[in-house]
This record gives structure tokens, sequence and C-alpha cells, in this order.
């Protein structure tokens, strides 16, 4: 999802209700933008805050924002809904309820490739879509929402196997929730980096995190709604500024509004829950407005954008077919790590330190509640730290609170954040060394900021056959399965398949699924003595979820590896 951020010394927008977060309103453009979207932000808040018959309920957000997340059942209460619109491919609609399952644990990833394989299409060509989701993506909170409540839920977006996710995304990887919707906070000189410097300046400040999360603790639910709301217009506002939305992000707000349009001709009162920057464009007035971006969009639906329609549900192949004649898509729902959901692990939607989001997740907006994660936080730092040998105690953990205390009081904050957690860490344990101590500092800072967490999917939730298969093979062999889907570097395995039975038939299973195309094991170089062909192998091998991803589309060929690997080669030869 589009993500942005928040600044805490101006006034809010006009329109906002009492106790709305204090964020800075962005300069006053007079008339509407190229969208046709009101240039204000007093104008902007109230259309896209407006509610009644007729209108959608628009619920602005980013993929993993956890105080939107903790906000996001109250808004829906309020809002009472006859239908749920979520910013999710069309192909995952038959998953919707199996990713909102009250046995599914989360983090958990929905993953999307060409049935026919890697290299079959759009998708293929850069390898998996992963969409992962933690307790706190307000998406999954929504879908969880709708499931409790008999709530019809509906993926509202463009289907992966539609050609604007190739045409747009040339040279890119495979789509991810709102990796490129928005421009780059900070990047040029636009409105990002304006807010930015009225901030405290530092490198990285994230719009929404200043907006929204910073601002949430003792805010109402509408208030967070409205902040999140004002966020998406500001960047969506910079972005016409410089030029226009992407046209797939054009191609792909047609698809959504032709879904807002269907509920709202059925008399249904629609809820939509979608990146932020997205909001705009789904104003009732963005569909008749003049100007360049519109025009783009009116050729897009005129050229036949996919709009709602009716997805069987998955066979447990994990099989759906896309819209409008699009090639069939296996997807399937698949554990997820926090070490894998944080940003720094190339994930472009990710977010910094998954386990801190989660804590925030539990404080649901409380002041009180974030303090007493920040001292958990605080003290569990100096545990870790302590288990390597270094002398810090509860008197260095009761100096890391008061110190991110008093930097969110300096800045006006309502409870300190992640950042000031930081600051305070960096100040008192670090205290300005790169290495030595400030490495221990930064060990400790990963395992309890970004955790270990592994999710599951519900038990009943379909698989292919190959996958189990695979499985009980790699923990019959000793090999990494899912159970080690944390490790971050690869095992090295030297092999000799010629003299020892066990190495064979790992050199054999390893040999099947590269065939297969499954991301699992990669071959090294072996050079024998006096340059001659080396008799062991060596393998680097690493269970990830493109492992597991790859091993559903690859069950169309077969339910063991041998029959995987044998119908992957007919096929070349055929």
């Amino acid at each position: 999802m589009a993500g942005a951020g928040a600044s805490a010394d101006a006034s809010p927008a006009a329109g906002v209700p009492a106790g709305a977060p204090t964020a800075p309103v962005a300069p006053a453009v007079p008339g509407r933008d190229p969208a046709g979207v009101p240039a204000t932000a007093e104008a902007a808040v109230a259309a896209l805050a407006a509610a009644g018959p007729g209108a959608p309920f628009l619920i602005g957000v980013r993929h993993h924002a956890p105080s939107l997340a903790a906000a996001l059942p109250a808004l829906l209460d309020a809002a009472d809904p006859d239908v749920l619109l979520v910013e999710l491919p069309a192909e995952f609609q038959p998953w919707l309820g199996w990713l909102a399952h009250e046995e599914t644990e989360a983090p958990v990833a929905l993953a999307a490739v060409p049935a026919a394989g890697p290299g079959a299409g759009p998708t293929g060509e850069r390898g998996p879509a992963f969409y992962p989701f933690a307790d706190f993506s307000p998406e999954l909170v929504a879908l969880r929402w709708a499931a409790r409540n008999g709530v019809p839920a509906v993926a509202c977006d463009l289907p992966l196997a539609d050609r604007a996710w190739a045409e747009g995304r040339d040279g890119a990887s495979a789509p991810v929730p709102g990796a490129a919707s928005a421009p780059v906070p900070g990047e040029g000189h636009g409105l990002s980096a304006a807010l930015r410097s009225r901030l405290t300046g530092r490198e990285g400040d994230d719009l929404w995190d200043r907006l929204v999360e910073a601002q949430a603790p003792g805010s109402t639910p509408e208030a967070l709604r409205r902040a999140a709301l004002l966020t998406g217009w500001a960047l969506r506002h910079e972005a016409e500024a410089r030029g226009g939305a992407h046209g797939t992000d054009l191609v792909r707000e047609a698809c959504m509004r032709g879904h807002v349009a269907e509920a709202l001709a059925g008399g249904r009162r629609p809820a939509v829950v979608v990146g932020a920057f997205h909001t705009p464009a789904l104003l009732r007035s963005a569909a008749g407005a003049d100007g360049t971006a519109c025009t783009a969009v009116a050729a897009a639906e005129e050229a036949g954008s996919p709009g709602p329609s009716s997805v069987p549900e998955p066979s447990a192949g994990g099989h759906a077919d896309g819209t409008a004649g699009a090639a069939a898509c296996t997807v399937s729902l698949i554990p997820y790590t926090y070490p894998l959901l944080d940003s720094r692990s190339g994930y472009p939607a990710g977010i910094r330190d998954p386990e801190w989001q989660h804590t925030v997740l539990e404080a649901a907006g409380d002041p009180a509640a974030v303090h007493e994660a920040l001292v958990r936080t605080a003290v569990r730092l100096c545990a870790a730290l302590r288990e390597q040998g270094h002398p810090y105690g509860p008197a260095d953990g009761r100096e890391i609170v008061r110190v991110a205390g008093d930097l969110a009081r300096l800045r006006d904050l309502p409870a300190p954040g992640r950042g000031e957690l930081l600051e305070a860490v960096q100040t008192v344990l670090g205290r300005g060394e790169t290495y030595g101590t400030g490495r221990a500092v930064a060990q400790a800072l990963e395992r309890v900021l970004v955790g270990a967490r592994t999710g599951r999917p519900a038990p009943a939730a379909p698989r292919s056959g190959l996958s189990p298969a695979v499985e009980a093979e790699t923990a019959a062999l000793a090999l990494p399965g899912p159970q080690d889907a944390h490790e971050k570097a690869p095992r090295d395995l030297r092999l000799d398949p010629a003299r020892s039975a066990l190495d064979r038939r790992r050199e054999l299973l390893l040999r099947r699924l590269t065939v297969c195309g499954i991301p699992y094991a990669q071959e090294q170089e072996v050079t024998g003595a006096a340059g001659g062909e080396g008799l062991t192998t060596r393998w680097r091998v690493r269970w990830t979820p493109a492992t597991a991803a790859m091993l559903t589309a690859a069950g169309a060929r077969g339910v063991t590896p041998a029959q995987a690997a044998e119908g992957v080669l007919r096929q070349r030869h055929a």
C-alpha cells in the first residue's frame, strides 16, 4: 500500500474532529488537481471522509500500519458496511476466507505464480508475487472483521495476470502491494521533503509514521482515518505535480472504481480498504473530471480493464483464474516470518522492526500501554546485551525510557515511538560507537525489535500434494525445511553421492527440485585434484517462502518430486 508520514507542529486540517492528530496542512492550491480531486487539504479531507448513502466509506491505509490496524474494527463497526472491498488482486478472491480463518496464524503470505510455471507470463517472468500479512496489516484486520460479522469481502484490485502489470513494471521484480504507488518520502524538493524538514530533519523520516502512527496514541479511530486520508491526498497531490500517477496505478484504480460503482449501483454500503495514495482516485468526482490523468483512466476503462468477477473456489492445487480471459494463476497461502517482513530483508513494502510494530498494535492507541511496551522493550534490550557479556542493567533500561519520553515531549508527541526509542538506545547504550559495543547493540536491537515469529496457515487450507511430499523428504534427509525458514544464510552441503547412500538420495532430491525450478538449492563449482573433475558436489541450500510458493505451482506436474521432475522434462522435450 502506498505509505506516507507526518508532523507534530502544525494545526490540523479543517473538518478533522476534536482529538485528531496534529498534522501539517499542505499549502492550499486553488481549484482542483488534474484528477479532479479537491486541491486543498480542508476540502480533500471533507470529501474523502464523507459517508452516507451513495458514497463509499474510504479507509486509506499503509500495508503495515499497526495504529490504524488497531482502529479498524471500531471504524468498520461504525460504518456497518454491506460489503468490504480490499486492495488485493482478483486471483486472491478464493483465498480471502482462508486468510481470515481463525486458525490461520500470521505472519503468512499469499503467493501467486502463473499456473504454467515460472516464466510463463507477466508474473512468472519476475518470479512469485508475494503479499505478506501480519497481525498489524490493516487488510488482514479488515478481512477478519468481515469474517466475524458475516460481511462479504471482495478483492478489488487488478488481476496479477493483467498485461498492465508487465507493461508498467518492465525490468522490475514481481508486484508487491504499494511498492511503487507513491513518491519516495524526502525525494527531491517536493511536498514530502518540505514536510520532513519541518520535523526532525532526519534522513529516512517517513510521512506516514509522523502524520499517522506517531500521533495515534490517545486519538480517536475517526481522527486516525482522517489523518491517513490527508496523508494519501498529500502524496497524491505531489505525484500529480510531478507529472501524474503511474500508468499502472491508473489502470488499477479504474478496476477499483468499477467494484465501488457496482456495489453502489446494487444499493449496498461498501467500505473500501485501499492504499491511502489511491483514495483520491476513488472519489465519485474523479470519474468525470477533465485532465490528463482522467483521460488515461478513461482510456484504460475503454480498453477493457477488468471489473468485478466471480472467481472459482481454490482446488487442492491452489489454482484460481483471473478475469477477462487472463491466464490462470496458482495461488497459495504460505507461512511467512518477521525477519522476511522487515524491510531490510529486501521486501519493498516491508516495515522496519515488525516485533515492535506488533507491540504497538497490542497497545491499541493507549498512551499508557505504549509506555509499558517501551519499558518492556528497554528491559529486553538490556537482557539481550547481558547475554552477550555486556554489563547493562535496570538503570540503563530506566534511562532509555527517560530519554525516549523526553524526546517525545520535545516533539510534542503523545507517546514515544520507534524513532524516539532508537535514538534513546543509541544515546544510552551505543554511546556513538560503531564497532564493539555499537555492534552488540545492533544485534540486540535486531533480536528484540525484528523478532522471529513464523506464521502458519489454517491446517485445513488447501495444499498441493507436492508440498507435503517434499517437506517429508527433506525431514527424512535432514535437509532444511519449513521449520528452518527463519535462517538468514543458506547451508553449505558437500555431498558424496558415489559412496554415500544418504548423500545419493539428497543429491537426487536437490536435482529434481532444480529441474522443477524450485528456488531451494544452488549447485557450487567443485574442482578435483590437478584441476580434474571432482568426486563430490557442493550445494547451498535454503528454504524460503519462494520455495513454498513454487512447490504449489510445480504441483500441477506431479505429487512427488520424481513425478514433477519427469513432467517438466517431458514437456521440455515434447
